[in-house]
């Protein structure tokens, strides 16, 4: 943060008198956002007074707030309590309005006053530099600068208190003193204002340099591509500034003791007119041919000048040439990304067609051993996960970046979650997890024959296990590292259980027909070992118009950073292939058939995962639009919603704070999770899972257009950030981007 005073000699906003400040000010505010700007200036135009204070003068600070959107300069008097953002509603006052410090001074003992008695909050408590103007007229020439209130208010600084400063002049031509935004000149003048002024502060010579001089031409010609040049002082010397005398008759006070207190004499007076002729200088202290900073403004071009506070110039002007100011916010930037994804993947297209679309100026590429790929700057790896640079993502987070973290089981492996969400409630019961999750266990197990030393090792899972055909609770196992719904059951009792894991163990049915839902859905147990036993939720959320299937919706979550968390509020709704079947032993609502956990038919209508639906000849119809459903009302709509922006703002809160270790957001990556959520018949939202790399082609063709926007979403909002340094952060409350979490590691 890098605080900042501003103060001018030509008072505040006045369309006559001080018509720059307006642009100026609004462009710093939206290019340099990181700054923290006091202003602090005359209560009227002070110019032509250099450093001069008014000795002996008391003076006073009022203040005014103005809001730049508009443009007919009105303001509201204050002060206001404290810090004005955000507070000045309640005075029937924009909250956006900017303070400026109005002091009935010179510029000079504003920037005395400033530097001494309005200090920053922010930061060091001490401002890092002072800006004077911009000024109406250039500075040019040293019959002008020592004559400058803009850059007397600049020396004052330096003399004051040792502040860089910069004196900057905005220079008119033929008279056409008052230079209106036409075309869009004075943004210009703006941006190349604080372009150079930053590249100065990071360059700054502080040996040889106490201020600099930055005289910029209005003239059409004024671009982002106008030259800079450093140019020494103009040494002109001028002849009267006033017209030959004319006599005038005036009535003057009595002053000398020998005359009656109180009354008048008649004089006759010389009076000199003001009327500087300002078209004749002369050069007499030498004859130099070296181009000056009145030759670099009058040529076209923009003129800085480093001085020192004593009316001397610093001795490095003797190095002369053109300055180099790199102009971040103008100029094209260069966007280089490695798409090492199959040109044949779902979303390859999407993801290409976005980058092309956001990033202006991008070069993709392929491979990252491509050789024509560029050594330096800043590369962007959209990939697999195994075909990320993990070395170079946790060591280089200021030129590779990439579409995963390295860390984050604490999310994406069941048994993780569950461990997550209950550490995160027991101290914080009133987070809605407590209420959005399922009640979960976790078991470990190698093979079926030791389920039952497992539980022993779980005793109150055992206990509720138990107790369940009393309870009438159902229950749900997953394979915790499995993907796609394999492996996964609904089941009851411990015997259903072991009836589960038995079958597991079993060779896989050779007779099965070929693409079935028991070759889909088979594992080993061996291999995963990890379990997760959930209670199953019986009474789901079931809609008429789509046959009573039950469905889940997945909504697409992408974080970015350390970390910002962006919830895709176009979300899917994913069916069932049969209709739903309420599960309940021997009940007619199986058509008389007793339950069997291991009849993979029955599961049909309690699996919603378009993964296991390659017989489904309906599989169009099992994907829909979450917003398109009918028979869910708006009010229900956006209640669902509102619970799953709450339910993405704790859990990743959750993670960071209780399993830091198990989720690492990097500051130079972003990851797109496919989030899980069920909705029982009251519209309570439950977390089921969240996948890594999730499988975006269960949305479907028709679809298709939804993932288009997705990724157009995440490359604005999410990729470019990242490439520009984290600026452009969205804070977007009513786009279908929305950002439910932006917190940093310190805030936890």
């Amino acid at each position: 943060m890098l605080n900042v005073l501003i103060t001018n000699d030509d008072g505040p906003l006045n369309d006559d008198y001080s018509p720059y400040i307006r642009p100026f000010v609004s462009n710093l505010l939206k290019f340099h956002p990181d700054w923290n700007i006091t202003i602090a200036i005359p209560d009227v135009q002070k110019s032509w007074n250099s450093k001069a204070h008014l000795a002996g003068k008391d003076l006073t600070l009022t203040y005014i707030y103005t809001d730049l959107s508009k443009h007919d300069n009105s303001s509201f008097w204050g002060p206001f309590p404290s810090s004005i953002k955000g507070k000045l509603t309640q005075f029937n006052v924009p909250g956006n309005c900017i303070e400026w410090c109005l002091i009935d001074g010179t510029p000079a003992s504003c920037v005395n006053i400033a530097l001494h008695h309005l200090k920053p909050t922010t930061g060091s408590g001490k401002f890092d530099l002072v800006i004077s103007g911009p000024n109406v007229g250039r500075n040019t020439s040293a019959a002008y600068i020592t004559s400058s209130a803009t850059v007397g208010a600049a020396m004052e600084a330096v003399i004051t208190s040792d502040v860089k400063a910069i004196a900057l002049s905005w220079a008119y031509f033929q008279g056409q003193k008052y230079v209106k935004n036409e075309g869009g000149i004075l943004d210009i003048a703006s941006r190349q204002s604080l372009d150079i002024i930053s590249h100065l502060n990071h360059n700054w010579d502080t040996v040889t340099t106490d201020l600099y001089t930055i005289n910029i031409p209005l003239l059409p010609s004024l671009s982002m591509d106008t030259k800079v040049f450093m140019a020494p002082i103009w040494e002109n010397r001028w002849g009267s500034m006033y017209d030959a005398p004319v006599k005038s008759n005036l009535t003057i006070k009595a002053a000398s003791s020998d005359i009656e207190d109180g009354s008048e004499a008649k004089e006759t007076a010389l009076v000199y007119h003001w009327n500087p002729n300002f078209q004749y200088h002369s050069n007499s202290r030498h004859g130099s041919k070296q181009r000056h900073d009145m030759d670099v403004v009058e040529a076209g071009d923009i003129a800085v000048t480093p001085l020192r506070a004593v009316f001397q110039m610093s001795s490095n002007v003797l190095t002369q040439g053109e300055l180099i100011i790199d102009h971040p916010h103008t100029q094209e930037e260069k966007y280089n990304v490695v798409l090492s994804i199959d040109p044949k993947e779902y979303i390859f297209q999407p993801l290409r067609q976005a980058m092309s679309k956001i990033l202006n100026n991008v070069s993709i590429f392929s491979r990252l051993d491509d050789p024509s790929l560029p050594k330096d700057g800043k590369l962007f790896h959209y990939g697999d996960y195994e075909l990320l640079d993990m070395d170079r993502l946790s060591t280089d987070s200021t030129h590779y970046f990439a579409n995963s973290y390295i860390y984050r089981k604490a999310l994406i492996r069941k048994h993780y979650l569950s461990h997550t969400i209950h550490n995160y409630i027991v101290k914080h019961p009133e987070s809605i997890l407590n209420k959005a999750y399922l009640e979960s266990y976790t078991i470990d197990l190698d093979y079926a024959e030791f389920l039952d030393d497992s539980l022993d090792e779980n005793w109150e899972l055992r206990q509720e296990l138990e107790q369940s055909e009393e309870s009438g609770k159902w229950w749900i196992v997953k394979p915790s590292m499995s993907d796609k719904g394999q492996g996964i059951r609904v089941f009851q009792t411990i015997e259903d259980l072991q009836a589960i894991f038995d079958s597991f163990d079993d060779e896989i049915d050779d007779e099965a027909p070929q693409d079935s839902l028991i070759d889909d859905n088979k594992i080993i147990i061996s291999q995963l070992r990890h379990f997760i036993i959930q209670k199953y939720l019986t009474n789901p959320l079931l809609l008429p118009s789509m046959s009573n299937k039950k469905f889940h919706i997945r909504c697409y979550i992408t974080c970015m950073g350390d970390i910002n968390v962006y919830v895709y509020d176009r979300m899917l709704a994913l069916f069932a292939s049969v209709p739903f079947i309420p599960l309940d032993k021997g009940d007619d609502n199986n058509n008389g058939v007793e339950f069997n956990p291991t009849d993979l038919n029955i599961l049909q209508s309690h699996l919603s995962n378009t993964c296991l639906q390659t017989h489904n000849k309906d599989k169009d119809l099992s994907v829909m639009e979450f917003d398109q459903l009918v028979d869910i009302a708006d009010d229900d709509k956006l209640q669902i919603k509102k619970q799953i922006y709450d339910i993405a703002h704790d859990i990743f809160i959750a993670a960071k704070s209780v399993n830091s270790l198990n989720f690492q957001p990097l500051p130079n990556a972003m990851e797109t999770f496919g989030v899980d959520f069920l909705v029982d018949d009251k519209f309570n939202v439950k977390l089921l899972e969240i996948n890594a790399y999730p499988d975006f082609k269960q949305t479907g063709n028709d679809l298709k257009e939804l993932i288009d926007e997705l990724f157009l979403n995440v490359t604005k909002h999410c990729i470019k950030p990242l490439l520009d340094g984290g600026e452009n952060i969205s804070k977007e409350k009513n786009g279908s981007f929305k950002n439910v979490l932006s917190y940093t590691s310190n805030d936890w």
